[in-house]
């Protein structure tokens, strides 16, 4: 889906103080290809923030440059290579795509990846089927693609020489938290927060709570771009 949608109010606020760089989730195949690309798009220290797959991005992007990292931010994530069970479910759905069922995001798709008060938000619910719906059937296949092939993640956390900020919402069914206590538990530095009553989309449900918490994170670590 496009990052820069579901960034769009963290975006916002942050392009005010610090340059912000969207990565390139659309043109490239691999976890590995997303993060070698926005590494090489930027200069010097850099803060990956990532949500859901962003998540395997921003870690990707720790595994193939620690030591460029200042921080590292992962939302509604996972740090573990898929499994057998997933990828057969992930593998099913492609079945279903290539036999002309691709639909892109329906109310009940929404329903998954965010909270039951969230639901009641008819504007945010709208905003979440148009954004899953714009990349079209290619890129959806591209993305799941990248996603099956991802690898795992947790030595990389292990080793993780800066600090880190993990957020997840608390009625995540994508990315369950038991999930995010695992990196907690992984990385060396890590802040773990649970925004309650939200689901897998949090920036999206509750983008000024997002917001508040990357501003206290980017002021601590004292990040100055």
């Amino acid at each position: 889906m496009g990052s820069a949608t579901v960034f769009k109010d963290q975006i916002a606020h942050f392009e005010k103080q610090y340059p912000v760089h969207v990565a390139d989730t659309m043109s490239h195949n691999s976890i590995n290809g997303m993060a070698e690309a926005a590494l090489g798009a930027v200069s010097g220290a850099v803060i990956p923030i990532g949500l859901s797959m962003g998540g395997y991005v921003a870690m990707e992007m720790l595994y193939l440059a620690a030591k460029r990292l200042a921080g590292l931010v992962i939302m509604d994530s996972n740090p573990h290579a898929e499994s057998e069970t997933r990828r057969k479910k992930r593998l099913a759905e492609h079945d279903l795509i290539n036999h002309g069922r691709y639909v892109g995001m329906t109310r009940a798709g929404v329903r998954r990846m965010i909270s039951e008060t969230h639901m009641q938000n008819a504007d945010l619910v709208e905003r979440i089927i148009t954004m899953a719906k714009e990349p079209g059937q290619h890129i959806y296949e591209t993305q799941m693609h990248a996603i099956i092939n991802r690898r795992d993640y947790a030595a990389a956390l292990s080793a993780c020489p800066c600090p880190a900020l993990i957020m997840y919402g608390s009625e995540d069914k994508v990315t369950p938290p038991t999930l995010h206590h695992d990196m907690q538990n992984m990385i060396p530095r890590a802040r773990l927060i649970e925004l309650p009553d939200t689901g897998h989309l949090i920036t999206m449900e509750e983008p000024q709570q997002v917001i508040k918490h990357l501003d206290v994170f980017l002021t601590e670590i004292k990040y100055q771009a």
